[in-house]
């Protein structure tokens, strides 16, 4: 089964602590090593364990694509090495008052979606370490643009309050077949709450029920 029902920290909202990007899937200190197992086999991704900022909360500080990993400003010097000499592509700390990148970038391997108040210099930033387009903009009205979809090389979820145009918009950017709304955790519609997920896979919290997993499973082109 390529889509796994998990908790994380002894929660639902699993996407606040964990992050799968460039070949990996991160993941809190402390995270049972039954959970660590079940993420790298359902994902296909390496795991890697650590803390940023003295805080579990990985899914919020992490955002990139294959080509690079972006951190924010407040990570130290020691986390900033430690992630940087766990993984085999470029480590970059974004120069911007923003913190929760995994919330105000949206990105694949074609393209990216920021928090529509960044800066030309923090778009031009993220535009060369990741190497796509980069776009401002919401989805659903909704500024923090990381929070309400989930997006592989493959497909796009996002919250079912998603305008006909933008959907449209989010497919060419992301150069997706398929950007699909549905909701996680029994209806909640900030989909990066219940939903991690690569090209091979995808794990979503305990109280997303059959009809979601469904519609991520279409949405990202995987097995449910």
């Amino acid at each position: 089964m390529t889509i796994s029902k998990v908790r994380v920290q002894g929660s639902s909202n699993l996407g606040v602590f964990i992050k799968a990007v460039a070949g990996y899937v991160f993941l809190p200190q402390g995270t049972k090593p039954s959970v660590v197992e079940e993420a790298a086999q359902v994902l296909g991704l390496t795991p890697l364990t650590l803390s940023i900022y003295d805080s579990k909360l990985l899914g919020l500080f992490i955002a990139g694509n294959s080509r690079a990993l972006l951190l924010p400003p407040i990570v130290g010097r020691a986390d900033y090495e430690t992630v940087r000499d766990s993984v085999d592509v470029e480590v970059h700390v974004l120069d911007t008052n923003f913190t929760a990148l995994g919330n105000v970038i949206l990105a694949n391997d074609y393209g990216a979606l920021v928090h529509p108040k960044m800066s030309d210099y923090e778009v031009e930033q993220i535009s060369k370490a990741l190497g796509v387009k980069v776009m401002r903009g919401k989805i659903a009205d909704i500024s923090v643009v990381g929070s309400v979809g989930v997006v592989t090389n493959k497909g796009c979820a996002v919250s079912p309050y998603t305008e006909d145009h933008e959907v449209k918009a989010l497919e060419e950017l992301f150069q997706v077949e398929n950007c699909i709304r549905c909701t996680v955790n029994d209806g909640v519609s900030f989909i990066k709450l219940g939903l991690v997920a690569s090209e091979s896979g995808a794990l979503v919290g305990y109280n997303t029920t059959l009809y979601e997993i469904e519609c991520v499973a279409e949405a990202l082109k995987i097995e449910p």
